[in-house]
């Protein structure tokens, strides 16, 4: 039996998804070696690998949404251009008609 391959749609989003999740590897590693207002130290402190893993995961949802939906947004442009067939001016749609005043 031959193997299957993967749909072409099913490995955009994969790909995509997975590029955001790997951004949100590296904003997780930001934030807790950037320690903002001491969050990294409390992460780390109190919650641990749990809550890395928890805060990653959540994080790659949401960055890997976006990076899916603007991936899916720029493919909008390909198909833009005309491609061939008759160009027929149209008539302008309005017309300015004369008419006497009345008194």
């Amino acid at each position: 039996m031959a193997p299957r391959r993967i749909p072409v749609a099913i490995r955009f989003m994969l790909l995509h998804g997975l590029v955001g999740f790997g951004l949100a590897a590296m904003f997780v590693g930001a934030v807790l070696w950037a320690d903002p207002g001491g969050v990294g130290r409390l992460i780390l402190r109190e919650g641990g690998a749990p809550v890395v893993a928890l805060l990653w995961f959540f994080t790659g949802l949401t960055f890997g949404s976006v990076q899916i939906g603007a991936a899916v947004m720029l493919l909008g442009g390909q198909d833009d251009a005309p491609r061939g067939g008759r160009r027929q001016r149209l008539p302008p749609a309005l017309v300015p008609v004369r008419l006497a005043a009345r008194r």
